[in-house]
């Protein structure tokens, strides 16, 4: 049997329209081209699929059965024509990844930049998400790769290290004053603690300092986002934590930083990818760029 696609689709088309006439100028064809395409479906498959005269175009019994599946068999072809097209699109001209946000807003825009600049017509579809949520839209594929902070928990997955991150205490300096405290240990045991809500990669690594410290990780408020923290820092209800990343940190005259004087206290930043997976090159050109622009901004954070 040699049934072809497009005499399914001409069945399909003229049962739909009830009509040859309809049916040739949606898919293009003479009416007499389309007649032949009929009567060679009808020929493979041996059955009388219309019955027809000079005036109306009616399906036989067999063809009313049929209809429903060959009408799925052109739908289910059609999608999947569509998604492998999308899929092409995706892989040249759309590079796809998720990030913590603190990087989203300090790293990848001079990348992103950079990068369309030199590769016009490449799109970017950024998830900036909390770190719990990065691995698994990588391993779900949803993106390309992500930036956050180093797990161990997922074999399947690579990690590669960009830079770190180190954390600062954040502090109010009300008219631009440059007066210090003594110790990051003293403010924080003195001040009422703004903290990032807990499930953050920073409010692990917080309260990781805090038991250091052998401060309680009590919070005066807890908070989404580290604008709102900086926020309540200036409206002078506490101190807060926050990473040397974070672009809050740059565009408050009135709100200061200092690294916390406890050793080793960073977020170790790095690029997770599927293993063995191998992405499209305009996905690979941008990463190399990201672990030349990630060390560049590793020198300014020091």
């Amino acid at each position: 049997m040699h049934v072809t696609l497009g005499q399914i689709r001409a069945f399909v088309t003229v049962a739909s329209t009830a009509s040859f006439r309809r049916a040739a100028d949606v898919l293009h064809l003479s009416q007499p081209a389309l007649t032949n395409r009929i009567r060679q479906f009808e020929e493979e498959l041996g059955l009388r699929l219309f019955d027809r005269n000079t005036r109306n175009v009616e399906l036989t019994t067999l063809g009313r059965d049929l209809l429903p599946i060959f009408r799925r068999v052109v739908g289910e072809f059609e999608t999947a024509v569509v998604n492998a097209r999308d899929s092409v699109t995706r892989a040249k001209g759309v590079i796809r990844l998720a990030c913590l946000p603190s990087c989203a807003a300090s790293l990848l825009p001079d990348v992103i930049r950079e990068f369309q600049h030199e590769s016009m017509g490449v799109t970017f579809v950024v998830r900036d998400v909390v770190n719990s949520n990065i691995a698994s839209l990588v391993r779900s594929r949803e993106v390309d790769f992500g930036i956050g902070v180093k797990e161990d928990v997922h074999s399947d997955l690579e990690w590669s290290p960009l830079f770190n991150d180190e954390l600062h205490v954040v502090y109010a300096s009300p008219g631009g004053s440059r007066i210090e405290p003594t110790s990051c240990a003293a403010l924080l045991a003195q001040q009422p603690l703004i903290l990032m809500s807990r499930g953050s990669s920073v409010r692990e690594r917080v309260d990781e300092v805090l038991a250091t410290l052998g401060i309680p990780a009590l919070a005066t408020c807890e908070v989404n986002y580290m604008s709102t923290a900086v926020a309540l820092v200036q409206a002078g209800l506490g101190i807060t934590i926050l990473p040397s990343s974070a672009v809050e940190l740059k565009t408050q005259a009135d709100v200061r930083s200092r690294p916390i004087d406890v050793p080793g206290f960073a977020r170790e930043i790095a690029l997770v990818r599927r293993k063995g997976s191998t992405l499209h090159p305009s996905a690979e050109a941008f990463i190399e760029k990201l672990a030349v622009v990630a060390q560049n901004l590793a020198s300014n954070l020091r």
